[in-house]
């Protein structure tokens, strides 16, 4: 049985970046096995929509390391290989190739999968879901034959998809169930701006239609979307960003505390000794909130990766990080830090009706969060800063673009 002293189950971003910071710190080689059920070598998830679904980016461009890093550093691959048992008092994995693997340490990145519809003619070919590389592959081949699109989704993923359609000069509609664009962290006048923006831009959007159904089409290929108020909603091309969930069915059984993904303390580790995780399976403490959280985003991924590195090689300190996002829709860019859940208030710098300004939630004079779309530096890095020192903020300050942010 092949055994190794740290072993990474699952091939996604926090295992790309992990064996990036381990073969940094002079990672012996033969220690570390990267174990994933994905064809490709670990690769970064955000090109998948955005430039590389637009066809901006190539495929190769989107691998996190080369195969020839892997080889250099002594880091064993076994990518298509699925695990269908774990025990980890043994500390072995079994693979449906009747395969046992042993490790000392395990570091489980085994990430989310799409929510899927589970509603009449949901099973239709041409209904597609974005997480991996496959499905973008999928997808991206579909568009040079698709006159018409429908999103389902308004969070980031729908919002992103969208938009490189209609970039791509496809008929697109956006359909959601809520009442205006990612209600979940934009406020009513940023999702105002959103939506005229790309309305702008030549998508229609159906705001408050939960899909219940979807019915075959008039061509081979096209599917009608039934939503709960009678709307019919037909297209060559259906792809539905309508969440992601904790891939743990493996562990149900394991010993591990499971909760909305599988629990961690702020040093990612489990219940479990030498037994780690991260990404967005982990449901972690988050200190500078001082609550738990799962993040399923780019950010949290790469950070927690190199993170659990430095814990696997015996650098056993918290994980303490703002929570970031970043997204790009159409030409426009922005970014978020921190929570907005215990907001009281929100102040604006810049005019909110336009593609420039700033958005700043407050408890007291707490910031918890930060929102920037073509602003200064300062405005960013003060955001950043401010978060995560707890640095009392002047909300009035804030708000008024003619003054600096911090006095010289």
């Amino acid at each position: 049985m092949p055994s190794f002293r740290y072993l990474i189950l699952g091939g996604g971003m926090v295992a790309g970046y992990a064996a990036q910071a381990m073969a940094e710190r002079g990672l012996a080689a033969g220690d570390l096995a990267i174990v994933s059920a994905d064809s490709a070598l670990p690769y970064e998830r955000p090109p998948l929509s955005k430039g590389f679904l637009a066809g901006k980016d190539t495929e190769a461009s989107v691998f996190i390391s080369d195969a020839a890093f892997y080889r250099e550093h002594g880091i064993e691959l076994r990518i298509g290989a699925t695990v269908i048992g774990i025990d980890l008092g043994a500390k072995r994995l079994h693979t449906s190739g009747g395969e046992a693997i042993g490790f000392e340490s395990l570091l489980i990145a085994t990430g989310a999968q799409p929510r899927t519809f589970n509603v009449p003619g949901a099973e239709q070919a041409n209904i597609h879901y974005l997480r991996s590389l496959d499905d973008s592959r999928s997808i991206k081949a579909r568009i040079p034959a698709v006159r018409q699109a429908l999103v389902i989704g308004g969070g980031f993923i729908g919002m992103e998809v969208a938009a490189v359609l209609a970039q791509q000069g496809v008929a697109t509609t956006l359909a959601f169930p809520e009442q205006r664009v990612w209600a979940r962290f934009f406020t009513p006048e940023m999702s105002a701006f959103f939506q005229r923006y790309y309305r702008e831009r030549g998508v229609t959007l159906a705001a408050g239609e939960r899909v219940t159904a979807f019915e075959p089409g008039q061509g081979e290929r096209q599917a009608v979307a039934i939503t709960a108020s009678g709307r019919r909603l037909p297209a060559d091309l259906v792809v539905a960003g309508i969440g992601v969930r904790p891939v743990t069915g493996l562990f149900e059984q394991s010993g591990l505390v499971l909760d909305n993904g599988i629990v961690v303390n702020e040093y990612l580790e489990t219940n479990v000794p030498g037994v780690y995780a991260a990404g967005d399976v982990a449901h972690y403490r988050d200190v500078l909130f001082e609550k738990t959280r799962r993040v399923e985003h780019w950010d949290n991924a790469v950070e927690q990766g190199k993170h659990a590195a430095r814990l696997l090689l015996g650098e056993r300190v918290p994980f303490v990080h703002v929570p970031y996002f970043f997204s790009d829709d159409f030409d426009l860019s922005y970014e978020l830090w921190g929570d907005t859940a215990d907001a009281e208030r929100v102040v604006y710098r810049g005019d909110v009706t336009t593609s420039s300004f700033s958005a700043w939630w407050l408890a007291g004079t707490r910031l918890l969060a930060a929102f920037a779309m073509n602003r200064p530096d300062d405005e960013r890095d003060a955001a950043q800063r401010w978060i995560a020192d707890r640095t009392p903020v002047d909300a009035g300050r804030v708000q008024n673009d003619q003054r600096p942010l911090e006095e010289p």
